[in-house]
């Protein structure tokens, strides 16, 4: 739990550099949106301060709306950095030993299956968005 209030002691300190750099590289590559959301979210922990923060400013900064909305599901990011409580409790749980938290912290059990779910889905979003506009 430590490391969950570190972060979110971070994030909360630099939120405004967080939203100015992104938005800077969401007004010169719209396309980086899902990116951006996987990034920032994995910082706020939060899907909903996530997508709060910056999908307003990226309709503004004139993002489609289908990018928008295919980029969505990168906001579940949550779980990259090993300090999200549901995670840690998930490692905790596990009788078996195979979920575990690796000692170089980005090698844990759920990065691989989360990040492919993410850009299978984000993939799909662009691919029905543009079918559907």
């Amino acid at each position: 739990m430590l490391a969950c209030a570190l972060g979110d002691t971070f994030v909360k300190a630099h939120i405004n550099d967080i939203q100015s750099t992104a938005g800077a590289l969401l007004q010169n590559y719209p396309c980086m949106l899902a990116v951006v959301l996987f990034f920032v979210s994995m910082l706020l922990y939060s899907q909903a301060a996530t997508a709060k923060a910056l999908l307003p400013a990226a309709l503004v900064l004139g993002v489609s709306p289908v990018t928008v909305v295919a980029s969505f599901a990168a906001v579940s990011a949550l779980f990259v950095l090993p300090t999200y409580p549901t995670l840690l409790a998930a490692v905790e749980m596990d009788d078996t030993g195979s979920t575990r938290i690796g000692k170089y912290v980005f090698n844990h059990a759920f990065l691989v299956p989360g990040v492919l779910t993410i850009a299978l889905s984000v993939a799909f979003g662009f691919v029905v968005g543009n079918i559907v506009q």
